[in-house]
């Protein structure tokens, strides 16, 4: 099954790319924020943190969010016009549920996606979380990038915190991947900016669609465990009969 439904466009390498402008978006507020530790448990691995930002988002919640972990597909195109030249599932969730769940996201490069996917809490290394979290390695090259998305609501919106972090092997070897990769900032707050702009209306459409194979419902919710790391409070499998 292709789920984009043939949405892509096939680049071949070399191919001209054609730019398309970015529509109107919501300019999100920056909220400050205390910096992350890392857990005692993780701290052997020298993680290098290269990102952290911490935004408000009007106009969608949590329950959204966990939503369109799983259901991707149906708006892909939406989150970002212009930037996002496709989405496949690799490993789709209705197959495995969230854990291992792997996605090919065509962003930058309308030839080579990027490949992602989901990690169970146990990767996660900070000390302290937001109420929803999702987490995922992100391969871009030898680069193996930990790109947390992490939400909770907050009065008619909610509070996401991304953060992007490495091991320092890793880092120190192959450097940041994002420098060759202009577009990065300005993309990132594109992605945020456009939340609100389609996810309620999608959300909304597909909210009572009985088969759980095409639509997914996910519950991101996390829990500290008693020696301080964190953990999802529901396992998130694959649908069942």
């Amino acid at each position: 099954m292709i789920f984009n439904g043939g949405q892509r466009k096939i680049y071949k390498e070399g191919e001209k790319r054609i730019y398309f402008p970015q529509v109107p978006y919501t300019v999100v507020d920056v909220v400050p924020v205390d910096p992350v530790e890392i857990h005692e448990k993780y701290k052997e691995k020298d993680y290098v943190l290269i990102s952290d930002v911490n935004e408000y988002i009007p106009g969608v919640t949590a329950k959204m969010v966990d939503w369109w972990w799983g259901n991707m597909e149906k708006g892909y195109h939406l989150w970002a016009p212009g930037e996002h030249y496709g989405f496949d599932w690799v490993v789709p969730p209705c197959e495995v549920g969230y854990e291992g769940s792997v996605e090919a996201s065509y962003e930058f490069d309308p030839c080579k996606p990027f490949t992602i996917t989901r990690l169970n809490m146990r990767e996660y290394p900070f000390t302290t979380c937001y109420e929803h979290c999702w987490i995922s390695r992100l391969d871009i090259g030898e680069s193996q990038l930990i790109l947390v998305h992490m939400y909770q609501d907050e009065k008619e919106g909610i509070y996401w915190r991304s953060i992007v972090f490495e091991e320092s092997r890793l880092y120190n070897k192959l450097g940041n991947p994002f420098v060759n990769i202009p577009e990065f900032p300005d993309h990132m707050q594109y992605e945020s900016g456009r939340l609100n702009a389609f996810l309620p209306q999608l959300y909304e459409l597909w909210k009572d669609h009985p088969d759980p194979w095409e639509n997914i419902q996910y519950d991101l919710s996390t829990e500290q465990n008693e020696d301080g790391t964190w953990k999802h409070v529901y396992p998130n499998k694959a649908p069942t009969v």
